[in-house]
């Protein structure tokens, strides 16, 4: 059977309101069936390991997103382990999933980088994009399918952490069980 299956990969961070609030859009105004979570092991942009482990961060997501039937959260970057790459991730898919629809959620700052992804016109074939604005909106891209998700939310993860560690509040930035969570767990600290 056909799917329209929605991939969102990145750091998650912590997991927050507007990963949920961009993947769930993306669900209503595009179509899909799910929403697939991917955490990566290790992002090739950026330098470093997320602060949180890994664990950590697959339950924020798993709890989080509990009981949220278009969602689901995979761990198959972290299991692979290494640099996770977007074209390794998407022929994993495509294998399983041979006849559905692969769309890719990303930031307008990530659809900027895209040429210099690894076999970035492998992905223009295989994948087609979503993109919200972050900050500024997306623009066309000669060879690449891309939609614009009409949702903005200026939220980082980098912004939920410093709150963390300043001992801010971050109700209403993250979803209450992932707040409830990095409490309970000290995560961030």
């Amino acid at each position: 059977m056909s799917q329209r299956i929605g991939l969102f990969g990145g750091s998650f961070d912590p997991f927050h309101l507007g990963h949920f609030l961009v993947a769930r859009t993306s669900v209503e105004l595009f179509r899909l069936q799910k929403v697939v979570f991917l955490p990566c092991a290790q992002s090739p942009l950026k330098k470093g390991r997320p602060v949180a482990g890994d664990q950590t961060r697959l339950n924020m997501l798993r709890e989080g997103l509990r009981g949220q039937s278009w969602a689901q959260v995979s761990d198959w970057e972290i299991r692979r382990g290494g640099v996770s790459y977007t074209i390794d991730t998407v022929h994993a898919w495509q294998g399983n999933n041979p006849k559905s629809s692969l769309y890719w959620i990303m930031g307008s700052d990530q659809w900027l980088q895209l040429p210099s992804w690894k076999e970035p016109q492998e992905l223009a074939r295989s994948l087609r994009f979503l993109v919200f604005p972050r900050p500024e909106r997306p623009r066309s891209r000669r060879g690449f399918r891309m939609r614009e998700i009409p949702f903005r939310i200026d939220l980082s993860a980098t912004e939920v952490r410093e709150r963390i560690r300043k001992k801010l509040p971050i109700q209403g930035l993250v979803l209450p069980a992932v707040e409830g969570l990095i409490r309970r767990k000290g995560w961030y600290r």
